[in-house]
C-alpha cells in the first residue's frame, strides 16, 4: 500500500436481532476477510430502537479501519457482509442482524 492512497475511516456497527454480539464479531470478521485493516475498536454499547423505542435494543461499536478502498467500493463490501450476515432489506429502521454504517471517510 501506498501511505497517500491509505485512508482512515470509520464504521458504525449494530445489530439489534439474533446474537447481537455474535453478529457485530461476524461483521468485523468479515471486514478483515475483504483485507480491511482494523487499528481500533470501541467497546460494545446498548441503545433504543430508534424510531420506536418498542423494537429490541441495539448492541453497537464504532471501529477504526485503514484501506484503499474508494468509498463507493467500501460501502458496497459492507452491504454485501450485511447481506451474508442474513440481513434482508425490507422496510426501513425494521429490527436487522446486522448494520454497517460509514460513519467517517478521510474526514
Amino acid at each position: 500500500m501506498f501511505e497517500d492512497q491509505v485512508k482512515i475511516v470509520y464504521l458504525s456497527i449494530g445489530s439489534n436481532l439474533g446474537n447481537k454480539k455474535k453478529n457485530i464479531e461476524l461483521a468485523k470478521c468479515g471486514i478483515l476477510n475483504e483485507n480491511i485493516k482494523i487499528i481500533k475498536s470501541a467497546s460494545n454499547y446498548e441503545s433504543l430502537s430508534w424510531p420506536n423505542n418498542n423494537k429490541p435494543k441495539f448492541i453497537n461499536t464504532v471501529i477504526k479501519i485503514q484501506t484503499i478502498l474508494p468509498p463507493d467500493i467500501l460501502m458496497n463490501k459492507c452491504l454485501k457482509i450485511e447481506s451474508n450476515l442474513g440481513r434482508v432489506r425490507k422496510k426501513k429502521n425494521e429490527p436487522r442482524i446486522c448494520d454497517i454504517d460509514i460513519i467517517d471517510y478521510d474526514q
